[in-house]
């Protein structure tokens, strides 16, 4: 079985990128699940019901989402109805929606978590391995065979650490948030690790937003609307591999489109 892992996705050019290429992609590396960061789709912040179901029919089986979950208020009003939508569960609205989405996959069933990170994160309700803890507890009894955790976090060594400390009692851990894919993709014992997946949206950007306008911004200190690039995108990925027989991750692979 293989678990095709989509980086954040990131405005009109990252949603237009996965429509376009995403059917393609599952045939040629024979994909039986999908998951993708849809935290950033609805113009850098945020998920809308809309959008959920735009990139549902697009070949998105599954979402994990991070600290712009609730940048579009509207999301309140369809929790109910994305029943493939994950929520961070350390987030500080972590009453609202799923804590964990189980997908029964030729026969392997596979639970998908979010949590947010600590360093330089806001809206924090609790300490991310606290509540991993209960969560897995939970998980424990419902005799899933996979357990998948996108990390949604700052920095390299709180993600590093978070895989260290649970690779026993979980099988893949994904990092997301910072938008930049790194290299270090990598089989920690049993666990298929890479500490940020990158993204899918602008390539010519800062991590996805306008350049002009963050120089704008933050040099020129003017008062500017947050704006996404409009460029081309670069599709940042991962694909893990699960051995059917064992139930265990045998590998991981890093995938990168940029713009012709």
């Amino acid at each position: 079985m293989k678990i095709l892992f989509l980086g954040d996705i990131v405005g009109r050019s990252g949603r237009d990128l996965i429509s376009s290429t995403l059917s393609n992609l599952k045939k040629e590396h024979n994909i039986d699940l999908v998951i993708a960061n849809g935290e950033n789709a609805a113009h850098g912040k945020g998920l809308t019901y809309r959008l959920y179901n735009e990139l549902l029919l697009a070949g998105i089986d599954c979402f994990t989402m991070g600290n712009h979950a609730f940048s579009k208020k509207e999301i309140f009003d369809n929790l109910d109805q994305m029943d493939r939508l994950v929520l961070p569960i350390n987030l500080i609205t972590n009453d609202y929606g799923h804590e964990y989405v189980i997908l029964n996959i030729k026969g392997i069933k596979v639970c998908i978590l979010n949590v947010l990170g600590e360093a330089l994160m806001n809206d924090l309700a609790s300490d991310p391995y606290i509540a991993t803890d209960e969560v897995l507890n939970k998980v424990d009894d419902l005799d899933v065979d996979i357990i998948f955790v996108d990390i949604h976090a700052e920095t390299t060594a709180e993600k590093r650490l978070y895989a260290e400390y649970y690779k026993d009692r979980i099988d893949i851990c994904v990092g997301t948030h910072t938008h930049v894919q790194t290299a270090d993709e990598q089989m920690i014992d049993n666990l298929a690790y890479i500490t940020d997946v990158g993204m899918c949206g602008p390539f010519y950007s800062i991590i996805g937003r306008d350049i002009n306008e963050l120089i704008s911004k933050r040099i020129n200190h003017e008062k500017t609307h947050y704006t996404i690039s409009e460029s081309d995108s670069i599709l940042c990925a991962v694909i893990i591999e699960i051995d059917e027989d064992k139930k265990k991750a045998i590998n991981i692979e890093r995938i990168q489109i940029r713009p012709e």
